[in-house]
């Protein structure tokens, strides 16, 4: 499937009565009038008349198809506030809607919930302009884009955290599920889609009525992804999430082929679970070994994007999946990304809490307390003192800790956080754990694949809003239940999976392999550090750089890590000034 690539442009200087989008032939022609509508070809487009435009892929809740054309009973008539939650409540997919308010003849915005369709916000002089794509925006305004430091400082003290601002100077990204109108003085709009509405309620669902429930929707959404993007590929690992995938795509009848990426060592190689999953299913499967000659820190794997959210060592593996993947005609690669996320993986008391808070203290709570000691390892003594300090700070809304290692500055520099999806104030009631639960999925946010990655695109279907939707109304404490993380994943296809599977707790990864590019590198990385734009404009420690170049591989730890990911960022910073 083609990436989706679009740019809307609408003037400053807008009328008191309604203007119909039109299209643009050209990009160069976007910014000519407006508003107009550029849309390279292949990228779905719906045309809602006088109502607006749907760039994207749509999907009917109701019957899991592609919808290429609204219902008669859409409120296509209506503000669009109400036509916004039709399409959340009875669609999804992964898509952006531009409405027009007939009363104002001004235009909205609303992406669908699941981040999956990436949306920016820029400016011309004469235009405000939206786009999939920063390079777009660039074309569109016709001037280059500038790196913001300051905003690169804050993405490097928190760079699990999605915030709204990007890396790019007067570059916004669009939240998700919140209608934004398009004017420039105006940045905050309404919350449609809001997590509140999915949170448990006084009567749940039991774990096997819970894990069927997942399993059907499993196989909708994902059967549906695969059925509209043609040939798949699964980026299995033998671990829960892709395996979870591959049998939903197993269940609903669909062809696929399973692709595993090893290192050379046994640390990382996970081809003997991934072939027993190949051989249970009736799949192929094919493996590679990462190449260390994909690696080059100076040719960074985020040029392009909004900020230098990728690993250094993803050139191996994009390259890996490329080749593979069209060794077997594979028109997209699936991904189990967010899975450990959406699946709820938590490590801490919350379940317990959240149980008795809910419950009360009885057979649930004391059968939720051994689960979670078995799923964290600690002992009994141990989880009661987390479970009574979780209980003291009940009401405490949870914060986003910032990790200033080999930075310049302190906290005191920082200012306050706007997180792309303000989900950490969501209500929810006695479930505190649900804010945990919330905060994992904000955590994926920067590493989902979404509709609009180019090549040979790689996918994130877990992170689906049905998906999102049901786990969300899954209380903490159902998904490990006995003892086991992501119980309930498991628990919905333990007639298609392995035993094997089924009961895995961990996994390799290409932990050696990064330790080694890292060592091979180390002159390479050094000298684009020390003499870096990240130096030059105080965002990074020299001297805490310098000694920390210095480590041992494999005794360094995660400062390893921090290291690599300064070097992304680093020739992401060049890749924009260039």
């Amino acid at each position: 499937m083609k990436a989706l690539r679009f740019v809307l442009a609408v003037p400053f200087q807008q009328p008191q009565f309604l203007q119909k989008i039109e299209a643009a032939i050209q990009l160069d022609q976007v910014c000519a009038g407006g508003p107009r509508l550029w849309t390279d070809d292949g990228v779905p487009i719906m045309d809602l008349g006088d109502a607006g435009q749907i760039v994207g892929v749509v999907f009917s809740k109701t019957s899991n198809t592609q919808v290429h054309r609204l219902p008669p009973d859409a409120p296509v008539n209506d503000s669009p506030v109400t036509l916004a939650a039709w399409l959340m409540r009875t669609c999804w997919g992964g898509y952006v809607a531009f409405l027009a308010d007939r009363t104002t003849g001004a235009i909205e915005a609303i992406v669908d919930p699941s981040g999956l369709c990436p949306v920016y916000r820029g400016y011309s002089s004469t235009h405000i302009i939206i786009a999939s794509h920063p390079d777009l925006l660039r074309t569109a305004v016709d001037a280059p884009l500038a790196v913001s430091w300051h905003a690169l400082h804050s993405h490097l003290s928190r760079p699990e955290l999605r915030q709204r601002s990007t890396c790019l100077v007067g570059i916004t990204e669009l939240p998700p599920g919140e209608l934004v109108r398009i004017e420039a003085r105006i940045l905050a709009g309404k919350r449609i889609w809001r997590p509140d509405d999915f949170m448990p309620g006084k009567t749940t669902m039991t774990f096997d009525e819970a894990a069927e429930e997942l399993r059907a929707i499993a196989i909708q959404t994902i059967g549906a992804w695969a059925k509209m993007m043609g040939p798949v590929a699964i980026a299995a690992s033998g671990g829960v999430d892709s395996s979870f995938i591959c049998a939903a795509l197993k269940a609903n009848g669909e062809q696929f082929t399973c692709v595993t990426i090893s290192t050379a060592d046994a640390s990382g190689d996970e081809r003997a679970f991934v072939h027993m999953l190949g051989d249970h299913l009736g799949v192929e499967t094919i493996s590679a070994i990462y190449d260390p000659q994909a690696i080059d820190p100076l040719r960074g794997v985020s040029a392009g994007l909004a900020r230098p959210t990728r690993k250094a060592f993803m050139a191996a593996l994009d390259t890996a999946l490329f080749q593979a993947g069209q060794s077997v005609g594979a028109e997209v690669i699936f991904d189990g990304n967010g899975g450990d996320n959406l699946f709820c993986f938590l490590h801490s008391s919350a379940p317990v809490v959240d149980r008795l808070r809910c419950q009360g203290v009885g057979r649930g709570f004391f059968s939720t307390f051994i689960d979670m000691c078995r799923v964290t390892g600690c002992d009994m003594p141990t989880m009661a003192q987390a479970m009574l300090r979780r209980l003291g700070r009940f009401k405490e809304l949870p914060g986003w800790p910032a990790d200033l290692s080999l930075l310049a500055g302190t906290t005191e520099d920082l200012e306050e956080i706007k997180p792309l999806t303000p989900w950490l104030r969501t209500d929810v009631g006695r479930h505190s754990g649900k804010r945990d639960h919330l905060a994992l999925i904000m955590k994926a946010q920067h590493f989902v694949h979404g509709l609009t990655a180019c090549g040979l695109p790689r996918f994130s279907p877990l992170m689906s809003q049905p998906l999102i939707e049901l786990c969300l109304n899954i209380p903490t404490w159902v998904w490990p239940e006995g003892g086991i993380n992501r119980a309930l994943a498991r628990s919905a296809f333990n007639t298609e999976l392995p035993r094997n599977i089924l009961t895995r707790t961990s996994k390799a990864g290409p932990d050696s392999f990064i330790r080694r590019s890292f060592d091979q590198h180390r002159p390479t990385i050094r000298n684009l550090l020390m003499d870096g734009l990240l130096a030059q404009h105080e965002v990074i420690d020299r001297a805490a750089v310098e000694d920390a170049l210095t480590t041992d591989v494999i005794s360094g730890g995660d400062i390893v890590y921090r290291l690599l990911d300064l070097a992304e960022a680093e020739s992401w910073a060049r890749s924009w000034q260039n």
